[in-house]
């Protein structure tokens, strides 16, 4: 038996502790090796809230990745306690507990709350409105984390984070009703498998080398483009007043990843390749936001890439003349591809800088913002969130050979009634490690699997409410 400690982590944020596998020279009463858990958490987004408490009842473990029968789940830890996410940014995590846990690999981690003891507080001190879209019957509420590679506990102990992604789990006037919407993003990892990386954002468009505060940092699974809205997101960071930002708890591999102040259109995003991350190492990587247009002519669209249904987005645009200098108060003509799916509102006017955006129907629509003869695309995905009630992965079996490019594995998410479910995405997982190799994903509607050695696999697509669906692989 193993002693596992749990953490939870807000994003990015760098535990000192982490780098190596707990040890408790002590057992548990029965004798059992323990383990740790730590909490953290993304910086969330919003500067006018004061506090997101987060009451976690218990956190528990399981080696079936197929959790639609109930789970053999293993109670690690039950703090019955509130923890502020927003304390926990930019290095700092929160102990949740300890328990024993039997050596092995653990492919769900599941965390419950109480949503009638957790909040969101705004900086006057009321409270937010929070839709926790909980269906479970009572105050408790499970929320799953993403594994993407299965949590090895060895016999010595080891310590478990929670990367509790607040910027993208808690969702403000996503479906237009002024209230946060909890659609959660959570991922699960053993932190002595894992690396960061860390770095400076700054830009010299005045002229004058200086730092980008609130830059969001995207970190992206393998090759990735990091293009919103369909990048594979591992994690997600942001820089601080100085433009420092640290997204830890990675794992050994190789990232993309994406810099961007949206809140400075005038600013283009950069996005960097090969990103090596290996454990118990720091990468560092800081960047530099060149000016769009890169000095001359330009038009340049920043906001967000998501909204759902009946919920509204603001997008800017920046026009540059062809020195590269702004142009204020510059005409600027707004469409979109696919009116039904998302249309801007006939109240806002259409030929100025900014623009209103209303989500009509699940869909993707592109976004053109045109001045003087100079256009600029974005893509905007609609969507729409649970209850997930099924999840069908297609194919639902396939045959690839070692060594061949593999197959890719589209998870489809329906409710009840049989609409299409777009976020969050799914995790996907396979505990036939020693024959199916998984493509790095995140929480994403496909992934990529590959053939390791001959045999037969499943693969596992777990939606954000524990609904999974799967498919037969067999490797030739």
């Amino acid at each position: 038996m193993s002693r596992l400690s749990v953490a939870l982590l807000v994003g990015a944020a760098l535990v000192t502790a982490a780098g190596a596998c707990y040890k408790d020279d002590s057992t548990g009463n029965h004798g059992k090796p323990m383990a740790k858990v730590l909490l953290t958490d993304a910086p969330f987004p919003y500067d006018s809230v004061a506090s997101v408490n987060v009451y976690v009842v218990r956190i528990e473990a399981s080696t079936g990745a197929d959790t639609t029968g109930g789970g053999n789940w293993t109670v690690i830890t039950e703090p019955r306690k509130s923890f502020n996410l927003l304390n926990l940014q930019q290095g700092s995590t929160a102990f949740v507990g300890e328990g024993e846990l039997p050596a092995g690999q653990y492919h769900a981690i599941r965390m419950t709350i109480d949503t009638s003891q957790s909040s969101i507080v705004w900086n006057n001190g009321s409270k937010a409105a929070v839709n926790w879209q909980n269906w479970s019957g009572s105050n408790e509420e499970p929320l799953y984390a993403l594994v993407e590679y299965p949590v090895n506990v060895p016999t010595e102990g080891a310590e478990i984070v929670i990367d509790f992604d607040v910027g993208r789990s808690f969702l403000y006037n996503f479906r237009g009703t002024n209230e946060f919407t909890l659609a959660p993003q959570l991922r699960a990892i053993n932190s002595a498998a894992t690396g960061s990386i860390a770095g400076t954002v700054t830009s010299d468009y005045t002229g004058q080398t200086r730092p980008i505060a609130n830059a969001n940092v995207t970190v992206c699974g393998g090759s990735s483009t990091c293009d919103p809205p369909y990048a594979y997101v591992v994690a997600t960071g942001r820089t601080d007043a100085a433009g420092h930002y640290n997204v830890a708890f990675l794992r050994s591999g190789t990232y993309t990843v994406r810099f961007e102040q949206p809140d400075y259109p005038f600013l283009a995003p950069l996005t960097k390749a090969d990103v090596q991350v290996r454990v118990g190492q720091t990468t560092s990587l800081s960047a530099s936001l060149p000016q769009a247009g890169s000095g001359g002519a330009y038009i340049h669209i920043s906001g967000p890439s998501s909204v759902g249904v009946g919920g509204r987005l603001y997008l800017y645009a920046a026009v540059g003349d062809s020195n590269g200098n702004p142009v204020y108060n510059a005409k600027v003509t707004w469409t979109s591809s696919d009116t039904t799916v998302a249309a801007f509102l006939s109240t806002t006017t259409q030929d100025s800088t900014a623009a209103v955006l209303e989500g009509r129907q699940a869909g993707v629509t592109t976004i053109t913002a045109s001045s003087g003869g100079l256009t600029d695309t974005h893509t905007v995905q609609v969507v729409a969130l649970g209850p997930v009630a099924t999840v069908t992965i297609v194919p639902d079996s396939a045959t690839v050979m070692v060594g061949d490019s593999g197959v890719f594995l589209e998870a489809v998410q329906r409710d009840s009634a049989g609409n299409l479910i777009t976020y969050p995405g799914v995790s996907f997982t396979t505990p036939d490690t020693l024959v199916l190799i998984m493509g790095p994903c995140g929480t994403c509607q496909g992934n990529r699997v590959w053939g390791r050695a001959p045999g037969a696999g499943t693969v596992y697509a777990t939606s954000n409410n524990g609904i999974v669906g799967q498919a037969k692989i067999t490797v030739h």
